[in-house]
């Protein structure tokens, strides 16, 4: 009997050679292995129906991958052959799931072993494997053409042996049992048991085959069915990572602007996906712009530089996993650990290396072919020979010692003439073969990291754009503020100006005006005949005065336009200094008494001799000594000092009164110039005395500073005093220069 696992005992029966073979089946007190049940099977002949039956349990009972192996295991076991092969077919070769059982007796001193009787221990099995037997043997076509038991006591001697000179391999031994399977009506496999040597195959055999043909049928189906369902799931993993690897290089261009982390996380992705040893980006820099595009005759001059890299680096400690369940074949676990490689961000993610690897393109033969492939990928799938030939250094820097697997895919901007941007670059240390969805996959992958570069290029191209307008944008209105502030300062001057020039004109006028008024009154007053002698000697003296302050005035204008340009030559002449200044302090005493105005000269004891123009120096005495009276307190002194100093001569008038204020004093020498308030106080004076006494000055070769500061003697701070300070050069030689 047969228990519910698919076991069963067998004991010996006493038998003639001319009883049928029948099996007796005893009750057993407890259920027996599947390998004690092919024990003793290989000691029996088992009805064929049994067997059908062992095969259907087996069937119900395990329908994992193995199962061939286990029918085949008990086909060769009940037929008592030296081997058992189970086989799919497809287009006459045989294919994935197959298995083959076979006797380990059968070696090549088995024929002279004393025992030939099989033992357990004389059999083996082994797993899924593609035996070396073709279809297309006569014998083995027959089988599947015709789906009829074929039966061959010896090969050798028969007529289905292959000719000595035939192509087609002899089959694995000399007694040959063969048919085929059937699922639904239709051929979908092989059955194959044979013998090392000659044997005559009994009915009792070929219904075995026979019975079990169908059910393994079912069993080859349903192995395909489950492949191709493996295959479809190994197929949607595989697109569901692909589909995630776009998605991360996607994120990664959305998540940063900085093409160096953006290209970094890309091959980090790519090489994780698909699970090569290394990967890198290189980026082209053309020499010259207009051979950007490929072109089947010329190399461009271009540079590649290494901008991101990736690696995973194999465990050398490899971990075995043996599994001791029954019908599983051992496996071996690999374990790969993500190592960055140097070029790698690990430092600073989104940085660029300061010195990148960098190559010329001529430099590699490989990258070269690549780039005149364009647009379409490089792969080898054994690439040992090509990269012999490549020069060391392009070898160093790509790290292609060892490597095998090679992937050099074009980066490139499909908007110009398919422009090679650079390339990435796969590698593994093993022969790979590169299936068409990984090509797709790639190419898209460096689509999209194309148009991140193409982006990142623009959009710094813009910014820097952005950034040169802004420049000139800027700098355009800094031109425009300082035009604004001339353009202001020039309407504060034009103000100025305009308020000296009516301060000017006002004062012109009266300073012309009155004189005038004066002289005509004279004139009218002249002019009555009854006026006394006296009264007509005071009139004419009046028109002389005033007569003499006009031409004066008009002196003074056409001297400031003289010597404004200092055009005028200079005359020297030796001149004694301290009677001059005596001459002068004695008509300026007698002008000043009734102001109650005194003049305090301070002279040195000996007066340097001196050489000057005298006119020139005497008009600026004359001018600085009359302004400091008009600006006088009633009552105070006027000083004059003289000193020498580095072979100059200096003097100085100083006089107490308002002063000048701060405002005034950078303007004091200015042409038509008065202190505030001047005007107010008829003060008398056209604002040209201290311009012409800076023009005399500087004529003289000399220069001239004034200074007003409270007066420390003053018990008020309504006295200051204010000092014209002359510094005059007291050799004629420092005047010669003038007159060059």
């Amino acid at each position: 009997m047969i228990d519910r696992q698919g076991n069963q005992d067998f004991t010996p029966i006493e038998r003639s050679a001319s009883e049928s073979c029948t099996l007796h089946l005893p009750q057993i007190a407890e259920p027996v292995s599947v390998q004690k049940f092919l024990d003793r099977l290989m000691q029996y002949q088992v009805d064929p129906a049994l067997l059908g039956q062992q095969i259907c349990q087996i069937l119900a009972t395990n329908f994992d991958r193995e199962i061939l192996l286990q029918i085949a295991n008990t086909l060769g076991a009940a037929c008592q052959a030296d081997f058992c092969l189970i086989a799919a077919v497809a287009e006459q070769k045989v294919v994935n799931p197959n298995a083959c059982w076979q006797n380990k007796s059968d070696r090549p001193n088995a024929a002279n072993a004393t025992d030939s009787t099989p033992t357990p221990e004389n059999w083996q099995t082994t797993g899924l494997q593609s035996p070396s037997i073709s279809l297309e043997h006569p014998v083995l076509a027959k089988v599947l053409a015709d789906g009829e038991i074929v039966a061959v006591s010896d090969y050798l001697d028969s007529q289905a042996a292959s000719p000595p000179n035939s192509a087609v391999p002899p089959l694995p031994g000399r007694a040959i049992l063969a048919g085929s399977t059937r699922f639904g009506g239709a051929v979908n496999g092989i059955m194959i048991v044979g013998k090392s040597q000659p044997h005559e195959w009994s009915a009792a055999d070929r219904q075995r085959l026979e019975t079990a043909s169908d059910a393994i049928g079912i069993a080859i189906s349903h192995l395909e069915k489950t492949q191709a369902i493996a295959t479809l799931n190994e197929q949607l993993q595989r697109q569901a990572q692909y589909k995630n690897l776009l998605g991360s290089v996607a994120a990664a261009i959305d998540t940063s602007s900085e093409v160096e982390r953006i290209l970094q996380q890309v091959i980090e992705n790519t090489v994780d996906t698909l699970e090569v040893d290394r990967g890198q980006i290189l980026l082209l820099k053309y020499t010259d712009p207009l051979f950007k595009t490929p072109s089947p005759h010329q190399t461009p001059k271009a540079k590649l530089e290494l901008v991101s890299e990736y690696a995973l680096k194999k465990d050398a400690n490899k971990q075995t996993i043996e599994h001791s369940d029954a019908g599983k074949k051992n496996t071996t676990g690999k374990t790969k650990n993500k190592e960055k490689t140097a070029n790698s961000k690990s430092k600073i993610p989104n940085s660029k290396l300061d010195n990148s690897p960098v190559f010329w393109l001529s430099e590699s033969s490989l990258l070269e072919k690549a780039f005149h492939s364009t647009p379409k990928p490089l792969a080898l799938d054994d690439a040992g020979e090509l990269i012999s030939k490549e020069q060391e250094g392009a070898t160093e820097i790509l790290k292609l010692q060892g490597i095998r697997g090679l992937m050099l895919v074009p980066l490139t901007d499909a908007s110009e003439q398919e422009t090679v941007l650079g390339f990435l670059v796969l590698q593994h240390s093993e022969p790979r073969t590169w299936s068409p969805e990984e090509l797709e996959v790639l190419e898209l992958v460096c689509a999209q990291a194309s148009r991140a570069i193409i982006a990142t290029q623009t959009l710094k191209e813009v910014q820097t754009l952005v950034q040169d307008r802004t420049a000139q944008l800027q700098q355009s209105l800094d031109v425009q503020g300082k035009l604004y502030e001339q353009s202001a300062n020039q309407l504060e001057q034009m103000r100025k100006l305009k308020l000296i020039k009516d301060e000017f004109l006002t004062t012109l006028s009266h300073e012309l005006r009155t004189p005038l008024t004066i002289m005509k009154l004279a004139i009218l007053m002249l002019k009555q005949a009854e006026q006394p002698s006296a009264s007509r000697v005071k009139y004419l003296d009046i028109l002389d005065q005033q007569c003499s302050k006009e031409t004066a005035l008009v002196n003074d204008l056409l001297a400031l336009k003289q010597f404004e340009p200092q055009q005028v030559p200079i005359s020297i002449v030796q001149i004694d200094l301290k009677r001059l200044i005596q001459d002068l302090a004695g008509d300026f005493e007698k002008k000043w008494a009734d102001k109650g105005l005194t003049l305090k000269v301070d002279l040195p004891q000996f007066a340097p001799s001196w050489e000057t123009e005298p006119d020139s120096f005497k008009r600026v005495l004359l001018e600085l000594l009359t302004n400091a009276g008009k600006y006088s307190a009633s009552g105070t002194a006027v000083v004059l000092e003289m000193s020498e100093a580095g072979g100059c001569i200096v003097l100085s008038v100083s006089n107490f009164g308002r002063g000048i204020s701060a405002a005034d004093l950078p303007h004091i020498f200015d042409k038509f110039r008065r202190g505030t308030g001047i005007t107010d106080q008829a003060i008398p004076g056209t604002g040209l005395g201290l311009a012409l006494v800076k023009c005399l000055v500087e004529h003289l070769n000399g220069t001239i500073d004034v200074s007003s500061c409270p007066a420390e003697s003053s018990k008020t701070d309504k006295l200051w005093r204010t000092s014209f300070t002359l510094t005059l050069p007291q050799f004629p030689a420092e005047l010669s220069n003038l007159e060059s």
